[in-house]
């Protein structure tokens, strides 16, 4: 790094920003709370029971070493061996620094420049792109649904609509909220704030209202067991960190973490609430910083959890007498007794070191460190659900460290805490109001078009053996459709919670669905998997594939706007919705979804030739991404983001494919009718945080890198040696 300091970038991304990304979430284990995405059935967790998530962002701070625009400016862009050049479009202040370019030379660009210029970001929105466009439309959907509710008929509609009016009307309670201010807070913490001792410790950490209402010191999560997914396992998971990315703890001192505004002013700000003084509220960030800091040692980075081979290496099955013999002294069945997951056949310990190191943690002489990591990180997942005063501090340095601007309406941040902490119950009566059956059997037809593509191209692929392929059309035959809406859904009439009339509030409610979730989660510990019953927000707009099920989820929330309609050409309907379908299933088989088979057992159904080939193929194009600048001296990481880039890469290819086939097609309308769905503008601390955190391709490489690589791009628009979108036969990327 030659502009960036060491200290610069680990506060720039010390964070986990719950952005809507664009494209699919495609995650590589078990996730946390009833509105993770992209997973298996069983994700109940209580650590994502408590605050809310949607788009807003935990910390990382705005460079304070900047010049000017954050210190950072353009990269060179190199792509391949022709050193084209490409300005990071997604961001607005570096295209307003290059001349227009020529289509041949930068397609994304060309296409999209004068929406990029004179677009700008929605009021607390740090991106904005058809995505956000469509999640704005639907926003409004469920506003109306919250507002204006329907009278309803359905005892399960009517049963869901009580509970997100319940909710809502809480959340938008000021004068409740201000009057209660931090004292449910305080009743919640006021046991673990009495901690002395590690016997006590344990002792809090042993009841069942810990793990409903406050963050443990592990995650538990039911889950479809990896190695027999017609099963469900608990999976036992490192605690999360403030700062997300384990690695840049090992670049932080403590005056760093201590002057990050997260830490300084939403955390301290609770702590002072909290009876505290500004003095014991340092003391009590230090503490939680040094046991972030070493336990970060022992946990898996970002790039670490991206790697081909991590699945391999989170697969350690244990039995709960193994575990506890690797826990030491850290009270692990007591804690997975409180969460009712005590009982279990198999257990999954995704990180053994981690759980080494808590047994030398976990020691008399450290109490006060763990307590005070507890105490801090429950009191930022409570942040936006306490007093107006605690809510405008955290979105005040939510903003200032996104680079957002202006604030959202109070009905829209209602709206998505409802559908963050309701989102089933949501989901259903946004499925009953705005989801047609002929929209979902329209968007299954062309999904099974596009599978029918799949399987001619897997039986043409000249690298695989006989043994191989059999098995790649094994698991392409069984790959699970789940479009638009589910067809049965799982009853929730136990799930209650007190409303405002009736003497409850926020925290309170937060506490009542926790125990539901603790519940559901015991009641599947050895059962067999429904694989009828979705878990995924259908009113998202988004699409994920899970390789622990083998199956896509086109969501409901994406089939509308300018992303799908009915009335759409072949040439905008491949471009929107059925590059999102091509681009899921392609995720069976990029180097994450291709060790699970047919059932979603992880298993190696490749020769090793094979694999050896596939690899190859994978490696040149991680090498490709490598040498991509989007910032200057700041490249891509290829094997951070090569799943994804699979899938950009072999939906393309199958899209093309098919168009081939069609008469007349217009590939001209097509690949600008693409360019247009990858459009975005982004704050330059938040396209930061993409390219060094998310595992997906910044927004104008999905575009620009991946019609490179074809053939018919070249033909329609002449490309040519020496223009910026050429890349060199020889040099072009091939995986399927």
């Amino acid at each position: 790094m030659t502009r960036l300091s060491k200290r610069y970038i680990a506060l720039l991304c010390a964070a986990v920003i719950a952005l809507s990304m664009s494209g699919c979430q495609n995650m590589q284990g078990p996730a946390a709370g009833p509105a993770a995405e992209g997973t298996s059935d069983a994700q109940t967790s209580m650590e994502a029971q408590v605050g809310e998530t949607d788009q807003e962002a935990a910390p990382f701070t705005s460079p304070d070493e900047a010049e000017n625009d954050e210190g950072l400016s353009p990269g060179e862009g190199i792509v391949g061996v022709d050193a084209a050049t490409w300005v990071d479009s997604d961001v607005q202040q570096f295209v307003k620094l290059v001349d227009p370019p020529r289509l041949e030379d930068d397609f994304h660009l060309y296409v999209n420049l004068d929406w990029m210029l004179h677009t700008e970001l929605p009021a607390g929105y740090p991106s904005y792109d058809p995505i956000t466009e469509r999640s704005i439309e639907v926003d409004g959907q469920i506003a109306a649904l919250l507002s204006n509710p329907e009278k309803e008929t359905d005892p399960a509609l009517i049963h869901d609509q009580e509970l997100v009016q319940k909710y809502y009307q809480m959340w938008m309670d000021w004068d409740s909220r201000n009057q209660l201010g931090i004292e449910p807070l305080k009743e919640r913490l006021a046991p673990l704030m009495e901690v002395q001792t590690l016997e006590e410790l344990t002792d809090y950490l042993a009841k069942p209202e810990t793990a409903i209402s406050a963050t443990e010191l592990l995650q538990c999560d039911v889950s479809m067991d990896w190695n027999n997914a017609d099963y469900y396992a608990v999976y036992v998971m490192p605690v999360d960190l403030i700062f997300g990315d384990s690695m840049y703890y090992g670049l932080m001192t403590e005056e760093d973490a201590l002057a990050e505004p997260y830490y300084d002013k939403v955390i301290r700000h609770i702590l002072v609430d909290l009876g505290y003084s500004d003095e014991e509220a340092t003391d009590i960030l230090k503490r939680c910083f040094a046991f972030e800091q070493d336990i970060a040692e022992y946990t898996m980075t970002t790039e670490e959890q991206s790697a081909r081979d991590a699945i391999i290496k989170e697969n350690n099955p244990r039995t709960l007498d193994e575990l506890e013999a690797e826990a030491g002294d850290f009270p692990i069945r007591e804690m997975l007794a409180a969460y009712g997951a005590d009982t279990s056949k198999t257990y999954i310990l995704t990180e053994p070191e981690w759980l080494s190191a808590m047994d030398v943690l976990y020691d008399e002489d450290y109490v006060e460190n763990l307590r005070d990591y507890l105490i801090c990180y429950t009191a930022q997942d409570y942040a936006t659900l306490l007093d107006r005063a605690t809510y405008d501090v955290y979105y005040e340095v939510i903003n200032g460290i996104s680079g957002a601007q202006g604030t959202k309406s109070d009905e829209k941040s209602a709206s998505d805490a409802v559908n963050t902490f309701l989102p089933m119950q949501m989901g259903r009566l946004y499925a009953d109001r705005y989801v047609t059956d002929e929209t979902k059997s329209e968007v299954t037809a062309l999904t099974n078009e596009i599978i029918d593509e799949y399987r001619v191209m897997l039986m043409e692929e000249t690298f695989l053996s006989e043994e191989t392929r059999k098995s790649a059309m094994n698991k392409l035959d069984n790959l699970q459709l789940r479009i638009a809406k589910p067809d049965k859904w799982e009853d929730d009439s136990t799930l209650d919670f007190k409303g405002g009339d009736e003497g409850g509030n926020l925290l309170s409610a937060q506490d009542q669905v926790g125990a539901y979730w603790v519940e559901r989660m015991r009641s599947r510990v050895n059962q067999k998997v429904d694989r009828d019953i979705w878990t995924s927000r259908i009113q998202q707009v988004n699409a994920f594939y899970d390789p622990s099920q083998n199956s896509i989820t086109i969501c409901g929330g994406i089939l509308g706007g300018s992303l799908y309609d009915a009335s759409m050409t072949r040439e905008e309907l491949f471009a929107n919705v059925g590059d999102t379908v091509a681009h899921e299933i392609s995720h069976a088989f990029d180097t994450t979804g291709a060790q699970f088979d047919e059932k979603g057992n992880l298993r190696n159904w490749w020769t090793e030739e094979d694999q050896k080939a596939f690899a190859q193929r994978a490696d040149k194009l991680a090498a490709y991404y490598d040498k991509i600048e989007p910032f200057q001296d700041v490249n891509c990481v290829g094997s951070q983001i090569e799943g994804e880039a699979i899938a950009d890469l072999v939906a393309m290819k199958i899209l093309l494919r098919i168009a081939a086939k069609e008469a007349g097609f217009d590939y001209d309308k097509f690949f600008r009718t693409f360019s247009e769905t990858w459009k975005t503008i982004t704050t330059i601390q938040t396209e930061y945080y993409t390219l060094s955190q998310d595992t997906h391709p910044l927004a104008y490489l999905r575009v620009n890198a991946v019609v490179q690589q074809f053939d018919e791009f070249y033909d329609t628009y002449g490309i040519k040696k020496g223009d910026g979108m050429y890349l060199a036969p020889d040099q072009r990327l091939v995986v399927w």
